[in-house]
């Protein structure tokens, strides 16, 4: 058991240092997809510069994040990373888009995460949730192989909001 839970924490600090990637589902066609950049502290992982594409479809909203590498430093089964990035609405309150879905990934090779999903409405404008100082609130919140990780963002999205 120790020695799983080592491999969890390794891989945790490799995918933060490599970087993730997280897909959408490719059933329905989604609406246009809007591509926007952020960057996010991840803690003793680092800051790290996100690409988020967002669409949405019948009010539900799909995003993809990316980062530089992801490659995975242990094999990684099918369905064991849970995400969930958290987005703040122009109007007041928050989105979530919560997933736990990733293909199997060996050794050295990409992880793929997603899809992360969250309901929207029509008009609605989002960008990075950046918590107060001082606050435990979490812009992105991992559980990779049963470790768990947070990052805050500490940058709007840029060149903007993802309008749906």
């Amino acid at each position: 058991m120790r020695h799983i839970l080592k491999a969890s924490a390794v891989a945790t600090a490799a995918l933060f240092v490599g970087g993730v990637a997280l897909a959408t589902p490719s059933a329905a066609a989604p609406t246009a997809v809007q591509t926007v950049t952020a960057s996010y502290d991840c803690g003793s992982y680092g800051v790290s510069d996100l690409t988020i594409e967002a669409s949405a479809a019948n009010g539900v909203g799909s995003v993809k994040i990316s980062t530089s590498g992801g490659l995975a430093p242990v094999d990684i089964p099918a369905n064991s990373i849970t995400a969930t990035l958290r987005l703040e609405r122009a109007g007041g309150g928050t989105v979530d888009f919560t997933g736990t879905a990733n293909d199997a990934a060996a050794a050295g090779q990409p992880v793929t995460i997603g899809a992360l999903t969250g309901s929207v409405s029509a008009g609605d404008s989002l960008d990075s949730y950046i918590p107060a100082a001082g606050s435990a609130d979490t812009s992105l919140s991992l559980n990779i192989l049963g470790s768990e990780n947070t990052c805050k963002a500490v940058s709007k999205q840029t060149p903007g909001p993802i309008v749906f």
